[in-house]
């Protein structure tokens, strides 16, 4: 019978580790540890703050949005996050006070900081539609956190439509209307 032959390797582990090595391996190590920390505990406001851009398309003022610009609604929307306490909203408001934008904050807030199903509902399907296009696709194609979590429209492409948006880890079930009961009644979401 032969015995194995079992001598350890005069190379420690660390100068493996050194010989091993490749081009770009700190690099990776670096961005693989950046991608290991969790996503800062942000509120809605300071989402939009950070994250939110706003183009000519749907802002009378591009460029980055900021709160302290209607600073009414940083309440409301810190209310929206995660992290609040509150369990119900109602907001009796007068028009073109922000609202909408708002909305649109929180919105991008779920897609890149909380995903999951969600629901929109507005008063008609043309409303519905016309909120799609003036102000969720602007929203999503500015800021470049969302571009990268929304799939881009296509043709073929049943993802991202003028009333569904998919994106990592869930799905806008909307904008649905609120004058078919039947379609909210099927809509599962964990944010509405």
């Amino acid at each position: 019978m032969s015995v194995p032959n079992s001598t350890a390797s005069p190379r420690s582990a660390s100068t493996f580790a050194e010989s091993e090595a490749f081009d770009g391996a700190d690099q990776l190590l670096r961005a693989w540890g950046r991608g290991m920390q969790p996503d800062a505990d942000l509120t809605v406001s300071e989402w939009a703050d950070t994250h939110r851009m706003l183009g000519s398309r749907a802002s009378a003022e591009p460029g980055r949005y900021r709160t302290a610009r209607t600073p009414y609604m940083r309440e409301i929307m810190d209310a929206l996050s995660p992290s609040s306490a509150v369990q119900r909203i109602v907001f009796m408001k007068a028009a073109q006070v922000g609202a909408t934008e708002a909305g649109n904050n929180w919105i991008g807030f779920a897609i890149h900081q909380a995903p999951g199903p969600m629901l929109a509902v507005q008063p008609t399907v043309e409303l519905a539609k016309r909120n799609s296009r003036q102000r969720i696709d602007p929203l999503i194609e500015e800021s470049p956190e969302l571009r990268e979590r929304v799939k881009p429209a296509r043709s073929r492409d049943a993802g991202n439509t003028m009333l569904s948006k998919e994106f990592a880890g869930g799905t806008s079930s909307g904008p649905l209307t609120a004058n078919r009961s039947y379609a909210t009644r099927s809509a599962g979401a964990k944010k509405s």
